[in-house]
């Protein structure tokens, strides 16, 4: 039956997205115009990434509660779904367009530049982990797109006194700069791991253990 269960929630959600079709649209138009500037403009070849991490950073806020109250989950929940199996794949189905679109214009500049590639880097990586990641976790009780805002506003606030900041934590909270670019060191990669970890199990263990009513019901 578990089985069962993981099979029929994977199919529900390849046919109820999460992502929306303008959205998935999206994506393919920022890795064909990605994937021209890779091509046309070589230099520029980290900056095509840096839109399908923002879109990314959106496509993952998916909002988990909100969807449950509304009774979005009720069919899978009726079937003996757990809630924790739901939250995974709805996080999975949400942040594989941006995967896919950003390992693209990776084997795009892989192929037109070889070993001269400025896209698949260490900071390109941690990059993408922190967009896929975070803004889901932040999101999961909250409505759909607000921790993706409320990041991009520290980011706006928080861009007057960065300079001051550690690196570390600079690194955390402005992650797109580090596009294109290699880690000098291990401590951020680790950070970033870290933080991602921590947030994705924080999150997952609050859809396990909160009680989600319906809209209907409160």
């Amino acid at each position: 039956m578990e089985g069962g269960n993981v099979r029929y929630t994977w199919r529900f959600f390849r046919v109820v997205s999460p992502t929306s079709r303008l959205m998935t649209y999206t994506f393919v138009v920022l890795v064909a115009a990605g994937g021209a500037t890779i091509l046309l403009r070589p230099g520029d070849a980290a900056s095509a990434v840096v839109p399908v991490l923002v879109m990314q950073a959106f496509s993952a806020a998916t909002g988990f509660a909100s969807a449950a109250r509304r009774g979005y989950f009720d069919l899978l929940l009726a079937r003996g779904s757990p809630r924790l199996l739901i939250a995974v794949v709805q996080w999975l189905t949400s942040v594989a367009p941006g995967i896919a679109s950003c390992v693209s214009l990776m084997l795009i500049d892989a192929a037109a530049h070889g070993p001269a590639s400025h896209v698949a880097t260490g900071g390109t990586v941690v990059s993408l982990l922190m967009a896929s990641t975070i803004p889901w976790a932040l999101t999961v009780a909250l409505p759909r797109f607000s921790g993706t805002i409320g990041w991009l506003l520290l980011m706006c606030v928080g861009s007057v006194t960065a300079s001051t900041w550690p690196d570390a934590l600079r690194n955390l909270v402005f992650p797109l700069p580090l596009v294109g670019e290699p880690l000098d060191s291990a401590g951020t990669a680790v950070a970033v791991v870290a933080l991602s970890l921590a947030a994705m199990a924080m999150a997952f263990t609050w859809v396990h253990r909160t009680d989600i009513p319906l809209e209907a019901a409160q």
